[in-house]
């Protein structure tokens, strides 16, 4: 299956702002609303989805910067 990212919502560029939902980025399209990290980083893989990069919980949305991500190894 394609790559998945775990990202924060909403999107902001003020860095004062909270996080009120995790999703699963993957082809474009979020799928889903979790709570946590974890919740949607353990969904991606039971989906299949493979590699699941994490993203570093901060208000930065930019994937071509590795330092952004952090491989799960699912």
């Amino acid at each position: 299956m394609t790559a998945a990212y775990i990202e924060h919502r909403p999107r902001s560029t003020d860095s004062q702002a909270d996080t009120v939902h995790f999703t699963i980025v993957a082809d474009g399209n979020d799928n889903g609303r979790y709570a946590t990290q974890a919740a949607a980083k353990d969904k991606a893989c039971a989906d299949g989805y493979h590699p699941v990069h994490v993203a570093r919980v901060r208000h930065l949305q930019d994937r071509d910067q590795p330092d952004h991500w952090r491989s799960d190894p699912c």
